[in-house]
């Protein structure tokens, strides 16, 4: 006879965070036919309070059960109480449980990025506690089987108070606490992510289906065709022995805190013969492997919207369809949760080179980024070309990247009035009567340029030239042209920022960096 485990999905445990104002679901596994009762209470009364809300359902042939509430608000001290038929002996309590706003933390090892690595983690480890904030790190698993690629502070849920924290995303972090402080309501983050993967990582088979984006599938394909299947799993799964080592951990973890180019040259010869988990149905990175076995287990948990901080696996010939596959992903995952979600991503910051790896058309990453922010509803974008280091792909000012987002949040998501949030964009250029070049930027109050030079180039008939100044006028920049410019009548463009590496240090009043632009000039003034 076969013996059915009467369990819910990993993440409905004790101390979690329901979102607030939306229908609260909870699924899990049963024997089939049987009927699942679920009461709401409010923990601190009588020993047998009278619930909030009962529901019942009963699970299908297979099992599977779901169970839903009417949407609460914003609230502490709940507890949940669920019975499988009559037996009150296998009844499951989840307790300490809250309503708020719970965000997705999505991505690549930027986003997966540890507040222990980050700047200010001492700063941080100071601040007063904050209860009101929950976060809950999705297990790392590549494939059926695998118990999980990174264990600390993963599968379980915990406040700032937890050790846990250590671990956990220092944007997400950052941004939860940010915006709980300005909102007064509850905030919780689960973080759903792990370095190195690609968007096509987190999505389903049947969007990369369409060309451009099958490239990931044939690419796929291509990788695996003439090996063996058991070759393949036997070959997987001894590298996943090493990868999921504590020694690698430890081997590999100093880079995380940052180290100079010599130290990283020196780790890649002393490491050159480590395991290398081939691309197959074991790999992490394979086209959709992350959708199956970490996000798909979310769904349909109700969310407030998603933070993403990806793109450096998506860079080098892959770039120019950046747009198209992040559009891709919004719009899926919209449909899979039924919900227009707003999705606040991040851009790539200044990066040159880490280990073997490159910024081969970042700029183009990143003109994607701005260009599906700009076209998607309800996409916005943070930009941080101050904050990069040529020789570190991984920002260590993480609390500041959480503290743009947070603003975006307040402002286009919590609506905040008159709040500063966005960060400054060049929308026109044209000449003085002094020749100068004067660019009005849209979010620009109070621009101010810092210490630090930014990537300036001027071009005209295929020449590249620097200004010889740049000056700030509240919402505007003024560039004084070289002098070589005069008289030439070619078409006149202005960029920042416009380079594979390019550093920008010009922000608003809110201290938010403008985004990289290449826009052109009427340079009729110039031949006078």
């Amino acid at each position: 006879m076969e013996v059915y485990q009467w369990k819910l999905a990993e993440i409905f445990q004790s101390n979690m965070m329901f979102q607030r104002e939306k229908e609260m679901i909870l699924w899990g596994e049963a024997a089939p036919e049987t009927e699942i009762t679920a009461k709401l209470v409010k923990a601190g009364s009588p020993s047998a309070p009278e619930p909030i809300h009962t529901t019942k359902c009963t699970a299908d042939r297979n099992g599977d059960f779901r169970i839903t509430f009417p949407p609460q608000e914003a609230g502490w001290g709940y507890r949940i109480h669920i019975i499988p038929g009559t037996d009150v002996s296998a009844e499951i309590v989840l307790d300490n449980i809250c309503f708020g706003d719970i965000w997705l933390a999505g991505g690549q090892s930027n986003m997966e990025f540890f507040l222990k690595y980050d700047r200010d983690w001492e700063n941080v480890k100071k601040l007063n506690r904050n209860p009101n904030i929950r976060m809950y790190n999705m297990p790392q698993r590549a494939f059926e089987g695998h118990t999980t690629h990174n264990k600390a502070g993963y599968g379980y849920w915990f406040d700032d108070s937890c050790p846990g924290i250590e671990c956990f995303s220092a944007p997400a972090y950052s941004f939860a606490r940010n915006v709980q402080e300005a909102t007064g309501v509850p905030i919780g983050i689960i973080g759903c992510n792990w370095g190195g993967s690609t968007a096509a990582a987190w999505v389903p088979e049947e969007v990369l289906q369409t060309p451009p984006l099958d490239r990931y599938l044939k690419e796929y394909e291509e990788a695996i065709a003439g090996i063996p299947t058991e070759k393949l799993a036997a070959d997987s799964l001894e590298a996943w022995k090493f990868e999921d080592s504590l020694q690698h951990g430890a081997d590999f973890e100093p880079l995380l805190y940052g180290r100079d180019r010599d130290w990283q040259l020196t780790y890649m010869k002393q490491h050159a013969d480590d395991p290398v988990i081939p691309m197959g149905p074991y790999h992490m990175y394979r086209p959709s492997g992350l959708y199956h076995m970490m996000l798909s287990k979310l769904i349909p948990f109700p969310i407030k919207g998603v933070l993403w901080y990806q793109g450096e696996s998506d860079a080098g010939d892959r770039a120019f369809m950046y747009d198209k596959l992040l559009s891709a992903l919004i719009e899926d995952w919209r449909k899979e949760w039924k919900d227009e979600l707003p999705f606040l991503i991040v851009q790539l910051a200044p990066f040159g080179v880490w280990l073997d790896c490159g910024n081969q058309e970042y700029k183009t990453v990143r003109e994607k980024q701005t260009y599906v922010a700009d076209n998607v509803e309800g996409v916005y974008m943070a930009s941080i070309m101050d904050l990069g280091s040529y020789y570190d792909i991984h920002p260590k000012e993480k609390m500041e990247v959480g503290r743009r987002l947070a603003l975006l949040a307040r402002g286009h998501i919590y609506g905040e009035k008159d709040l500063l949030c966005d960060a400054p964009k060049a929308v026109s250029a044209a000449l003085n009567q002094d020749g100068q070049i004067v660019i009005t930027f849209l979010h620009g109050d109070g621009l101010t340029i810092g210490s630090k030079p930014s990537a300036w180039d001027i071009t005209i008939d295929d020449l590249h030239f620097t200004p010889d100044s740049v000056y700030a006028e509240n919402d505007r920049l003024i560039l004084i042209p070289p002098g070589e410019i005069k008289g030439r009548t070619g078409m006149l463009r202005v960029s920042l920022g416009w380079n594979d590496y390019a550093e920008i240090h010009i922000h608003n009043n809110a201290g938010l960096c403008a985004a990289p632009f290449t826009i052109s000039v009427d340079q009729e003034v110039l031949s006078k």
